[in-house]
């Protein structure tokens, strides 16, 4: 188990990888939202999350997070109070816990929260023609060979592998991927799909050019 904990109070971040790093749990520890986001990869599975930071906020740190990654967050706050509590929520925690808490009740919810994510894997994994996609750890593998993709080409290999013989436009892609804001060139999907196709080797043949319209991903289920 991995575990990032993001508190901008020192001796709290510390504390708590303390008594992790001594339950067992490998444990990092980042003091801003914007250091979080640095330094989350598909490694983590869980993260420990205080409200109140200053800069990025915990909340706007776990709606980037969401964005980016299918894992856990566990919210701390010295706020305790239902709107509080109800917006963690809204913004995509998993859970809150309010300070001061026991290390001991906050070590079991981690394991526990862990362990319900990975329990049904199934629902986590994709799987056609010899491609696997994890989709809680956003990593790819080709015929149980890991395949090494930029955070935006395994959203948009996943997002092909989802709609298996939909044709997606590029609007569509960069809409979903990007988000519905971006104004850069739609052909900047081309170049991803291009080193899509290249990484998968083989598996890249089963990304089908549709022109004037755009990509499908034709496979069949494992």
């Amino acid at each position: 188990m991995k575990v990032l904990v993001v508190d901008d109070e020192k001796s709290i971040r510390d504390n708590i990888k303390d008594y992790l790093v001594f339950k067992g749990i490998e444990t990092v520890v980042a003091g801003s939202g914007e250091a979080a986001i640095a330094s989350l990869d598909p490694t983590f599975d869980l993260v420990i999350l205080d409200v109140m930071m200053d800069g990025m906020s915990g909340l706007e740190t776990c709606q980037e997070i969401r964005r980016a990654y299918n894992l856990p967050v566990l919210f701390l706050s010295a706020l305790g109070y239902e709107d509080a509590i109800v917006k963690g929520y809204l913004c995509g925690g998993d859970d809150y816990m309010v300070k001061p808490f026991s290390m001991a009740v906050l070590y079991h919810k981690v394991v526990a929260m862990i362990e319900r994510y990975r329990g049904d894997t199934s629902s986590h994994l994709l799987r056609s023609s010899g491609i696997s996609l994890d989709l809680q750890r956003m990593s790819v593998s080709y015929q149980d060979e890991d395949i090494h993709l930029s955070l935006k080409d395994v959203q948009i290999l996943a997002l092909l592998m989802e709609n298996e013989s939909r044709i997606l436009s590029r609007e569509a892609i960069l809409s979903h991927v990007w988000g519905y804001d971006y104004a850069g060139d739609d052909r900047t999907i081309d170049s991803h799909i291009k080193r899509i196709r290249k990484a998968l080797k083989e598996g890249g043949r089963h990304i089908v050019t549709v022109t004037g319209c755009g990509y499908r991903f034709e496979g069949a289920h494992e």
